[in-house]
């Protein structure tokens, strides 16, 4: 469905899944999400919130040779992959959470790269984490995220044929901004971050996107996200609104707003969209010995 709104919680924010406090047993919620009206996606509760931190499966690499002297985090599956995902992070940076992120999309059968637009730097701490975020100059960061879909397109060992881009944070931002002007990108995720409010520029879209925000989020009220819901809906544009009852950042462990659950909803409702964009829209790619060639010129 194109350009069709989820609306979670309270007043115009209902999510019939999600319906009752968070206190609330698991069989309120399935209740109400089966009253739910026909217009209104129901989403699954989650029956488990990961905890445990697993071991990080992927490998850095350089993207030198697609057009950004910077490094990324690259993942990859056990089998051919379906297609590529290129991951551009937060206010945190390259941090092992956006590197579990990409580890969680080469489980799922995508290639996942998550580019680096802070040199390398990992900030330790919220100011240090704000001075980076204030320094990126937008020119430089769609260079590396450029560099990044050049990469899995391009490189021998890959060449996938479906490229999606998720972001976080500014991270979103420059992804919005991108999938309004690229062509060829095939999906996009936006995880929070700055809304477009031109209407002129919104009329360009052409990619799927699949937007979660947080109704608590300080840095977008809500009068600019019914703004924004009322722009996608006239234009027609296939983007999929998710509002959560959460805060700022409420995906991200660091955030005084993280909210488990709601982050692990978040991420299935990601994961469900980029199947149906990328992984239904083709069977994998036939590279013969892909895994077998990526593993020895890792050697090298």
């Amino acid at each position: 469905m194109r350009g069709w709104i989820l609306l979670l919680f309270g007043s115009w924010f209902v999510l019939p899944a999600f319906g009752a406090e968070k206190e609330a047993e698991p069989g309120t919620a399935a209740a109400e999400a089966s009253s739910a009206p026909p217009a209104v996606r129901a989403q699954p509760v989650p029956s488990v919130v990961e905890t445990a931190k697993p071991a990080l499966r992927g490998a850095m690499v350089r993207l030198s040779d697609f057009g950004a002297d910077d490094i990324a985090y690259l993942s990859i599956p056990d089998s051919p992959p379906v297609a590529a995902v290129v991951l551009v992070p937060g206010m945190w940076g390259l941090d092992d959470r956006i590197k579990l992120c990409a580890d969680r999309l080469a489980r799922q059968g995508f290639v996942a790269l998550a580019v680096d637009l802070f040199n390398g730097q990992v900030p330790p701490d919220a100011r240090i984490a704000a001075d980076l975020e204030r320094s990126l100059r937008g020119e430089s960061c769609f260079r590396v995220i450029r560099a990044g879909i050049r990469f899995v397109r391009e490189s021998p060992r890959f060449r996938t044929d479906r490229v999606a881009l998720m972001g976080w944070e500014v991270g979103a931002g420059f992804v919005l901004e991108l999938l309004l002007v690229e062509k060829g990108i095939d999906a996009g995720v936006l995880f929070y971050g700055p809304l477009e409010l031109d209407r002129g520029k919104l009329a360009k879209l052409r990619t799927p996107v699949c937007g979660i925000y947080g109704d608590r989020d300080p840095s977008i009220p809500k009068e600019e996200l019914l703004r924004f819901t009322k722009i996608v809906e006239e234009e027609h544009k296939p983007f999929d609104l998710h509002v959560f009852p959460a805060g700022s950042s409420f995906a991200d462990p660091r955030s005084p707003s993280f909210d488990p659950v709601s982050a692990e909803a978040a991420w299935n409702i990601a994961a469900h969209f980029l199947d149906r964009n990328l992984a239904e829209a083709g069977g994998p790619k036939k590279n013969g010995g892909w895994l077998d060639l990526f593993r020895m010129s890792e050697k090298k």
